[in-house]
């Protein structure tokens, strides 16, 4: 028998809410907060959450070795493992394209809601749009 329920209940349990805020948060960033510092920090984020898979999965090998060593099944750590890394690959790939593509993320347009009255006189309610300043030296993105 394994003596590490509580380790394992845990790292389920942790891995779990990790993974929650980073969809809950993501969202939120995506849809309305779409600032440099806000895309930073998400991007900041899902790296550490693929690195942290991925020393999961390298303590899952560890469990893996202890249980052989001791004549155990290890059919369900191997399975973990697998988990694990494949996570841990597509945070990283997420993380990666996130990177390459968040000048095009920060040049969309991200609608505005305010109490001011719209001096234009166009009568949207208070609604207003900001459109990311346009920098030339870049060139077109294909």
């Amino acid at each position: 028998m394994s003596n590490r329920g509580g380790t394992e209940a845990f790292i389920s349990l942790w891995s779990s809410l990790v993974l929650l805020s980073l969809c809950i948060g993501g969202t939120i960033i995506m849809r309305k907060f779409q600032t440099s510092v806000a895309v930073g920090f998400f991007m900041g984020a899902v790296c550490a959450a693929s690195q942290m898979f991925f020393l999961l999965f390298l303590l899952i090998l560890g469990y893996m070795d202890d249980r052989q060593a001791e004549g155990m099944s290890v059919h369900g750590e191997r399975f973990t493992s697998l988990i694990c890394l494949v996570q841990s690959l597509l945070l990283g790939a997420f993380a990666a394209t996130l990177a390459s593509h968040r000048s095009e993320i920060l040049d969309q347009k991200v609608p505005i809601v305010g109490d001011y009255e719209d001096s234009s006189g166009g009568g949207d309610g208070g609604r207003g749009s900001y459109e990311a300043p346009k920098d030339s030296s870049r060139g077109t993105v294909v």
